[in-house]
């Protein structure tokens, strides 16, 4: 671990430009913690906790020619568009992570005043698809079009092949007895139920698998309320990006969608691939009071919104006041979901098969 980092977490505090000890609170603790792993532009103290995040990169990318002697080319890992390809970018990216999981494991737990939501209870979560909360998954291919990238005469395509998984939606029941209409905003996560040998995962193991698939605000009137959302709108992906045939024939943008930002995870990967006999998964679905998770003096209108939950918002504050990976951002105390569950929550049930590849 990097020792003046840790020293930050363990202390509580890090000590900026001028030798002054900034707090690492719950408000901005995380913010200032990040901005020196990075580390950005923000940073309290460049010159001492150095760019931990970014010269790993780099470092990374440069271990076969370490000193330039070879006048070689740096490693993928070198470029934010290739570094992906790298297996030991994900495991970079863990260790990345446990530093900001010693910070979280500093906080504490979060209390039943934090998690409930009083008035509304949470009923039933089903997964709409061909089979009820099952979903399917299979392989496709794909083309990629580089005749725009090299200079050829005949157009040139690369075929390959990805995952992708047939349309679903979310139908969520829940009451109102509040007797006012309130304003909700919908976490739903994902984690497999059993580990790699079957065997029944505890909350605080299952915690870090989660996945974040949807975040949204709905209307909840008094009374009984049905939400409905569809896989497609989900605030992690990205939205079909134009190609430059279809710009070139005028296709895909207008003057309402004209942002290109770049960022968000691919919507045919929005689920894992499961397995050909069904892997079992715990849908997690949450409902929080909105006026506790908005953000103050929120502009309107977001640009760049379609991944909103992973990129955040352009030239604004993240749109929610919750820590990124609520609920599951801090260690859990309870074994077991009934432990942990309060009324506007729910664990269901679901199955994720894969198919094999599908023929176009």
């Amino acid at each position: 671990m990097p020792l003046d980092q840790i020293s930050a977490i363990h202390t509580g505090q890090v000590i900026d430009s001028n030798g002054q000890e900034v707090p690492l609170d719950l408000e901005r603790g995380l913010d200032i913690l990040g901005a020196l792993i990075e580390s950005s532009y923000e940073s309290l103290n460049k010159g001492y906790y150095g760019t931990l995040h970014n010269w790993g990169h780099v470092m990374v990318a440069k271990i076969h020619d370490h000193d330039g002697r070879f006048k070689e080319n740096p490693g993928v890992m070198d470029d934010t568009s290739t570094a992906l390809r790298d297996p030991i970018f994900y495991r970079y990216h863990r260790w990345m992570d446990n530093i900001f999981q010693e910070y979280k494991a500093r906080l504490p737990y979060y209390t039943f005043k934090e998690l409930s939501f009083p008035g509304v209870r949470l009923v039933n979560v089903t997964v709409n698809a061909k089979v009820p909360n099952l979903i399917h998954t299979y392989s496709k291919d794909a083309y990629l079009e580089l005749s725009h990238g090299i200079n050829l005469k005949n157009r040139i395509q690369v075929k390959y092949e990805h995952l992708d998984h047939e349309p679903f939606s979310y139908s969520i029941s829940a009451t109102n007895s509040t007797g006012a209409q309130k304003k909700t905003t919908v976490r739903i996560f994902l984690a497999p139920k059993y580990d790699e040998l079957g065997n029944r995962l505890i909350l605080e193991d299952q915690r870090r698998l989660f996945i974040e698939l949807d975040k949204f605000t709905a209307v909840l009137n008094p009374g009984k309320n049905v939400i409905q959302r569809q896989s497609v709108e989900s605030s992690v992906t990205l939205s079909h990006v134009p190609t430059f045939d279809e710009l070139e024939r005028g296709e895909g943008l207008s003057d309402i969608n004209n942002e290109y930002c770049s960022c968000g995870w691919p919507e045919h990967m929005l689920v894992p691939r499961g397995t050909p006999r069904g892997m079992v998964f715990h849908l997690f679905v949450m409902l929080t009071d909105y006026d506790l998770d908005k953000v103050e003096d929120a502009p309107p209108t977001v640009v760049c919104s379609d991944a909103v939950s992973y990129c955040g918002a352009k030239d604004q504050k993240y749109p929610d006041k919750r820590a990124m990976g609520f609920p599951f951002d801090r260690h859990i105390k309870a074994r077991t979901p009934s432990q942990f569950q309060t009324s506007n929550m729910s664990f269901s049930e679901i199955r994720i098969q894969y198919g094999g590849h599908k023929s176009a």
